[in-house]
């Protein structure tokens, strides 16, 4: 979990920092994208659409109701989706502008986005589909009628093809990547 101060006192939301009061752990090679740099503004972070969407966005709605902000959040932050919980509590300040809200965040997972790959034949597609469902090489080869082998050649290929390490990263870019296009 993450739990984080922003500084809302500033009249452009891009110029609002934050500072970690508790920071997270992920068990995860992606946990990388998620290095924030605190005191630095909104308008410095990598990836500014996420800084709208997900950041901005929620701190904005809380404070405008001046009430708790939950919400799950499914966003996009460089070539990943991230999903999880929060709870954004602004400062009840009456009259004017917040100063400050708290932000508790609580991510579930990050799955990576797939790279853009060259038009899959039918073949590779029905494996993929196949894969995602759980069956093994030689299970896919008896049902398209192909020989194992040739279900193992293909799915090195489409290894190559996704960047994928092994079968089972495979199948997750293969359905982030499905995901993506939708």
């Amino acid at each position: 979990m993450m739990l984080t101060v922003t500084n809302t006192s500033a009249a452009d939301p891009l110029d609002w920092t934050f500072s970690f009061v508790r920071g997270y752990a992920l068990p995860s090679g992606f946990a990388d994208i998620l290095a924030f740099e605190p005191g630095r503004p909104f308008r410095d972070f990598a990836d500014q659409r996420f800084a709208l969407e997900t950041l901005v966005a929620g701190r904005q709605r809380a404070i405008l109701q001046a009430r708790p902000e939950i919400e799950p959040v499914d966003a996009r932050l460089l070539h990943a989706r991230i999903v999880g919980d929060r709870i954004v509590l602004p400062d009840r300040k009456t009259g004017g502008h917040a100063a400050w809200c708290a932000s508790l965040v609580r991510v579930r997972c990050i799955l990576p986005i797939a790279p853009t790959v060259p038009d899959l034949d039918a073949t590779s597609l029905v494996i993929l589909q196949l894969l995602r469902e759980g069956f093994t090489a030689r299970e896919i080869g008896g049902q398209i009628g192909l020989s194992f082998r040739t279900v193992e050649h293909k799915l090195e290929k489409l290894k190559a093809a996704f960047g994928a390490r092994s079968v089972a990263h495979l199948a997750i870019l293969s359905v982030t990547a499905a995901m993506g296009q939708g």
